[in-house]
Protein backbone atom coordinates (compact mmCIF):
# COMPACT_ATOMS: atom_id res chain seq x y z
CA UNK A 1 0.00 0.00 0.00
CA UNK A 2 0.88 3.85 -0.22
CA UNK A 3 2.07 4.94 2.63
CA UNK A 4 2.73 8.78 3.09
CA UNK A 5 5.94 9.17 5.37
CA UNK A 6 5.53 13.02 6.72
CA UNK A 7 9.13 14.15 7.27
CA UNK A 8 9.58 13.46 4.02
CA UNK A 9 6.71 15.50 2.52
CA UNK A 10 7.45 18.65 5.20
CA UNK A 11 11.50 18.45 3.69
CA UNK A 12 10.10 18.14 0.07
CA UNK A 13 7.61 21.16 1.21
CA UNK A 14 10.32 22.94 2.66
CA UNK A 15 12.69 22.04 0.14
CA UNK A 16 9.91 23.36 -2.56
CA UNK A 17 9.34 26.76 -1.05
CA UNK A 18 13.46 26.65 -0.14
CA UNK A 19 13.82 26.64 -4.30
CA UNK A 20 10.77 28.80 -5.43
CA UNK A 21 12.29 31.44 -2.97
CA UNK A 22 15.77 31.57 -3.94
CA UNK A 23 14.48 30.96 -7.93
CA UNK A 24 12.68 34.39 -7.34
CA UNK A 25 14.99 35.56 -5.88
CA UNK A 26 18.03 35.34 -7.70
CA UNK A 27 16.74 34.00 -11.05
CA UNK A 28 13.39 35.57 -11.69
CA UNK A 29 13.37 38.59 -10.30
CA UNK A 30 17.02 39.53 -12.24
CA UNK A 31 15.47 38.30 -15.23
CA UNK A 32 12.16 40.51 -14.60
CA UNK A 33 14.17 43.41 -13.83
CA UNK A 34 16.09 42.89 -17.14
CA UNK A 35 13.26 42.81 -19.24
CA UNK A 36 11.53 45.79 -17.93
CA UNK A 37 14.79 47.54 -17.98
CA UNK A 38 14.77 46.21 -21.97
CA UNK A 39 11.10 47.66 -22.23
CA UNK A 40 11.60 50.88 -20.61
CA UNK A 41 14.90 51.02 -23.33
CA UNK A 42 12.31 50.08 -26.34
CA UNK A 43 9.71 52.75 -24.72
CA UNK A 44 11.95 55.53 -24.53
CA UNK A 45 13.32 54.99 -28.08
CA UNK A 46 10.18 55.01 -29.54
CA UNK A 47 9.36 58.06 -27.74
CA UNK A 48 11.94 59.58 -29.12
CA UNK A 49 11.52 58.16 -32.74
CA UNK A 50 7.87 59.39 -32.51
CA UNK A 51 9.22 62.83 -31.83
CA UNK A 52 11.99 63.17 -34.20
CA UNK A 53 9.04 61.72 -36.92
CA UNK A 54 6.88 64.39 -35.18
CA UNK A 55 9.71 67.27 -35.93
CA UNK A 56 10.64 66.07 -38.99
CA UNK A 57 7.01 66.91 -40.10
CA UNK A 58 7.02 70.01 -39.00
CA UNK A 59 10.26 70.86 -40.09
CA UNK A 60 9.18 69.59 -43.73
CA UNK A 61 6.09 70.96 -43.56
CA UNK A 62 8.07 74.70 -42.32
CA UNK A 63 10.41 73.98 -45.16
CA UNK A 64 7.52 73.76 -47.82
CA UNK A 65 5.60 76.83 -46.13
CA UNK A 66 9.25 78.81 -46.82
CA UNK A 67 9.37 77.31 -50.20
CA UNK A 68 5.83 78.35 -51.21
CA UNK A 69 6.23 81.63 -49.75
CA UNK A 70 10.04 82.02 -51.75
CA UNK A 71 7.96 80.69 -55.04
CA UNK A 72 5.61 83.82 -54.41
CA UNK A 73 8.07 86.05 -53.71
CA UNK A 74 10.02 85.37 -57.11
CA UNK A 75 6.94 85.32 -59.11
CA UNK A 76 6.25 88.58 -57.59
CA UNK A 77 9.77 90.33 -58.08
CA UNK A 78 9.65 88.50 -61.46
CA UNK A 79 6.63 90.06 -62.39
CA UNK A 80 7.43 93.55 -60.76
CA UNK A 81 10.78 93.43 -62.97
CA UNK A 82 8.79 92.50 -66.12
CA UNK A 83 6.34 95.14 -65.44
CA UNK A 84 9.16 97.61 -64.85
CA UNK A 85 10.96 96.79 -67.65
CA UNK A 86 7.66 97.30 -69.99
CA UNK A 87 7.55 100.79 -68.51
CA UNK A 88 11.21 101.56 -68.93
CA UNK A 89 10.37 100.12 -72.98
CA UNK A 90 7.40 102.21 -73.52
CA UNK A 91 9.23 105.05 -71.90
CA UNK A 92 12.27 104.47 -74.48
CA UNK A 93 9.81 104.28 -77.16
CA UNK A 94 8.75 107.09 -76.19
CA UNK A 95 11.75 109.40 -75.77
CA UNK A 96 13.04 107.71 -79.54
CA UNK A 97 9.50 108.86 -81.20
CA UNK A 98 9.68 112.19 -79.34
CA UNK A 99 13.34 112.18 -80.23
CA UNK A 100 12.79 111.36 -83.93
CA UNK A 101 10.01 114.10 -83.93
CA UNK A 102 12.94 116.84 -82.63
CA UNK A 103 15.32 115.59 -85.66
CA UNK A 104 12.38 115.53 -88.10
CA UNK A 105 11.04 119.33 -87.40
CA UNK A 106 14.77 120.55 -87.21
CA UNK A 107 15.69 119.13 -90.60
CA UNK A 108 12.20 120.53 -91.17
CA UNK A 109 13.51 123.45 -90.25
CA UNK A 110 17.31 123.43 -91.51
CA UNK A 111 15.79 123.11 -95.02
CA UNK A 112 12.91 125.91 -94.72
CA UNK A 113 15.70 128.17 -93.39
CA UNK A 114 18.22 126.77 -96.68
CA UNK A 115 15.19 127.38 -98.83
CA UNK A 116 14.83 130.91 -97.74
CA UNK A 117 18.44 130.99 -97.81
CA UNK A 118 18.66 130.10 -101.61
CA UNK A 119 15.60 132.23 -102.65
CA UNK A 120 17.16 135.11 -101.04
CA UNK A 121 20.72 133.95 -103.13
CA UNK A 122 18.38 133.98 -106.30
CA UNK A 123 16.64 136.83 -105.50
CA UNK A 124 19.92 138.77 -105.03
CA UNK A 125 21.39 137.43 -108.42
CA UNK A 126 17.61 137.68 -110.18
CA UNK A 127 18.31 141.35 -111.68
CA UNK A 128 22.09 140.34 -112.79
CA UNK A 129 20.48 137.03 -114.37
CA UNK A 130 18.14 139.00 -116.40
CA UNK A 131 20.54 141.62 -117.71
CA UNK A 132 22.55 138.76 -118.77
CA UNK A 133 19.96 137.19 -120.27
CA UNK A 134 18.57 140.13 -121.37
CA UNK A 135 22.38 140.92 -123.64
CA UNK A 136 22.58 137.44 -124.82
CA UNK A 137 19.28 137.93 -126.37
CA UNK A 138 19.73 140.54 -127.74
CA UNK A 139 22.93 139.64 -129.33
CA UNK A 140 21.80 136.45 -130.31
CA UNK A 141 19.17 139.32 -132.61
CA UNK A 142 21.49 141.05 -133.23
CA UNK A 143 24.04 138.76 -134.45
CA UNK A 144 21.35 136.55 -136.23
CA UNK A 145 19.66 139.31 -138.19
Amino acid sequence: MLSINISELIWTIINFFLLYFLLKRFLYKPICEHMDARQARIDAGLAKEREARETLEAENARLEEEKQTARELARTLLQQTEERAAAEREESLRQAKLQAKENEQQALEQLQSQSRQEDALLAEAEPALVELLARRLLREEADGT
